[in-house]
């Protein structure tokens, strides 16, 4: 299941690529506790909630891209 989980696709309402936690982490090479703190203190864009009533969120791919290159 896990595998299916990863190569599943996200996109939001204008089609652009929506990564998760997990992929976020392995992009950047920050732990998922190092990431969730960079975003509570605003040293990282904050993810979005692709479902306003769920409970998952993801991060848009072209923030990602952004912070990485400001590095």
């Amino acid at each position: 299941h896990q595998e299916y989980r990863m190569k599943r696709q996200y996109y939001s309402e204008t089609n652009e690529r929506l990564l998760t936690y997990e992929e976020v982490c392995a992009v950047t090479q920050l732990s998922q506790a190092t990431l969730r703190r960079y975003v509570q203190s605003g040293r990282f864009p904050a993810p979005i909630k692709p479902n306003p009533s769920g409970r998952a969120v993801r991060f848009r791919i072209q923030d990602v891209r952004d912070w990485l290159d400001r590095l």
